[in-house]
């Protein structure tokens, strides 16, 4: 960027930053089958990550985990830096403008921000993929800030409470010893929500710093906006009606509609009626050609369908459920509390059949009762269903063991703190739905970008829906959700949207 006379101080600020960003975005892309397994070391080691001696060091040992655990830091030329640069702008007119702050952007799709003691802040793709400017990141950027110079990593406790930072099932049979051997990988990030009151001071300091660092305030109301469509776009693609959804921003930071007023209000309370630009073209062309979604060689998800194109298979998650992908292993919930994890295991000894694998190996801890012998597909699988007491209440479990060949076995879990006809027979359709993937299929399923377009003349907004690569259950509601502003009716000549094109 060029330096005026007024960002004299920020850019001194930015050249300290520069190299240590460049050494960071050297890191390469971790990008792990879904069959590695998470360690329980490294789980134990996150367990701990707010309960900090010395926040700088806490927040440089926990920076390469979380860059394991979330898929490796993302690079795209320009991208990165440009993310930097807003970060340290905001940064600059915190409290805290000398701390060491580093910005990473985290290769998944899942909605989300965070940040950890010593000024490490994270942002993910996928958020930045919503956001529609500049200034909506910077507000993201601006209240994460201010989580960390309130200090609240340092304050809150270091318990899981339900659904982690990105959404993995951070809380999932967390504390239940007996649960915990049945030897199925977490691979989510244990972290306790920010209270409503740290919220409310993190909205309160981050719309401070947005103003400070001459962006619009009402950006991070705008964003808190567009969360709430995204999370009625995700609940109607899951079929789940009236829930929350658990794999979004929301689900570290406790989202009230107060909150969303008290951020509009704290904006229109500060302003000096300067007219700020949002920054939408310099965003729109940062952002030109970042991956959008999941990573093929990862798996994708299609609403509930989710197919590995490498590893060559593909299931659905039970009606009503949500599915989250990480780099250990498939995750879904249905807000209710009934979740689902699914991996892929490697038996010690070969030959098994998989019901002497579940009892020799798999399940050996809890010798679980009447493991039936089935098929899934053609293939060679076993069932089980047990009651797991747990604090003087019940956790039903239904776990799956599938034949994949290549002495590899699909597994699934099941758990939910009830159970009914309905939610059983739900459960058996989803791990029956458990299939090889052919060639051509797997073949068709290619990695996804946003891709900046401008509106010709005369375009209809059916037009720009179907010119999208992508193949969304609702094309539109995808299309409208990425570009809101073409709510309002006919498509402007001129004007630029996001789109997606297959990578080249």
């Amino acid at each position: 960027m060029v330096c005026t006379k007024r960002d004299k101080k920020y850019c001194g600020l930015l050249s300290l930053f520069r190299g240590r960003l460049i050494a960071t975005s050297l890191l390469a892309l971790s990008l792990v089958p879904v069959s590695t397994p998470a360690s329980a070391d490294v789980m134990d080691d996150l367990f701990s990550i707010f309960e900090p001696s010395n926040e700088r060091e806490t927040g440089a040992e926990q920076h390469p985990k979380i860059l394991a655990q979330f898929g490796g830091e993302y690079v795209k030329e320009g991208l990165n830096d440009y993310i930097l640069d807003i970060g340290l702008r905001l940064a600059f007119v915190s409290e805290m403008k000398t701390l060491p702050w580093r910005f990473t952007i985290l290769n998944t799709p899942v909605i989300n921000a965070f940040a950890l003691l010593g000024g490490y802040v994270y942002i993910t793709r996928g958020l930045l993929a919503l956001a529609n400017n500049e200034a909506q990141v910077a507000g993201v950027l601006a209240h994460e800030i201010g989580h960390v110079t309130a200090r609240h990593g340092a304050a809150r406790q270091s318990r899981a409470t339900g659904i982690g930072l990105l959404g993995t099932l951070a809380g999932i049979l967390t504390g239940s010893a007996v649960v915990q051997e049945l030897g199925q990988q977490l691979g989510g990030l244990y972290v306790a929500s920010y209270s409503r009151d740290q919220e409310y001071e993190a909205d309160q300091l981050g719309v401070k710093y947005l103003g400070l660092a001459g962006y619009p305030r009402e950006a991070m109301a705008d964003f808190l906006k567009l969360m709430q469509a995204q999370t009625e776009y995700t609940q109607k693609l899951a079929g789940n009606n009236g829930n929350a959804s658990q794999f979004d921003f929301f689900a570290s930071h406790p989202q009230t509609e107060e909150r969303v007023g008290r951020a509009a209000e704290a904006a229109a309370a500060n302003s000096d009626n300067l007219d700020r630009e949002n920054g939408q073209a310099r965003y729109f062309k940062a952002i030109n050609g970042m991956l959008y979604g999941d990573d093929p060689k990862e798996g994708i998800i299609r609403g509930r369908e989710f197919l590995h194109p490498v590893l060559r298979f593909k299931f659905d998650a039970p009606e009503g459920f949500q599915l989250i992908n990480s780099s250990s292993a498939v995750y879904a919930t249905d807000g209710k509390g009934s979740q689902m994890v699914f991996d892929i295991g490697k038996p010690k000894n070969t030959g098994l059949s998989m019901t002497a694998y579940m009892k020799q190996e798999w399940l050996v801890k809890i010798n679980p009762p009447g493991i039936r012998a089935i098929e899934v597909g053609g293939a060679p699988a076993a069932v089980t269903s047990v009651a797991v007491e747990k604090n003087g209440n019940k956790l039903y479990l239904t776990a799956v063991a599938i034949d994949f060949g290549g002495d590899q076995v699909a597994r699934f879990i099941y758990q939910s703190t009830s159970i009914t006809q309905d939610l059983q027979t739900r459960i058996e359709q989803s791990y029956r739905s458990f299939r090889p993937l052919q060639a051509d299929e797997a073949n068709e399923i290619k990695p996804t970008v946003i891709a900046i377009e401008t509106v010709k003349s005369g375009s209809k907004l059916s037009a720009l829906v179907q010119g999208m690569a992508d193949a969304a259950v609702d094309k539109e509601a995808l299309f409208l959700l990425l570009n809101p502003e073409f709510k309002s009716g006919t498509p402007i000549a001129g004007k630029e949207y996001k789109s997606l094109r297959y990578a080249d």
